[in-house]
């Protein structure tokens, strides 16, 4: 069997139209500002700030920071979880 110009062409546009389909990014709500100071407001801010530090963090070439945004990462969950804490020993 030969593989034509056409044929080849015909695959391409194909394939071309299959992968056209836009592809959705996931949205993050970063609140704007916090009306109230709780600790549910307080959680939020932080798993929104940890995952923009991340995306920044996947653009990086520089190795040298992106372990210091490694280190600033895991310092922010730390704060997360005592905050998780708080939390749970409130109720």
């Amino acid at each position: 069997m030969q593989v034509t110009q056409q044929d080849l062409q015909r695959e391409f546009h194909q394939a071309r139209q299959n992968a056209a389909h836009p592809h959705r990014l996931p949205t993050l709500s970063v609140p704007q500002f916090v009306h109230t100071a709780n600790l549910p407001g307080i959680c939020q801010a932080l798993a929104a700030t940890r995952h923009l530090l991340e995306m920044y963090r996947r653009q990086l070439g520089d190795e040298k920071i992106h372990r210091k945004l490694q280190r600033l990462d895991k310092r922010l969950l730390a704060i997360a979880s005592q905050l998780k804490r708080i939390d749970t020993d409130e109720k």
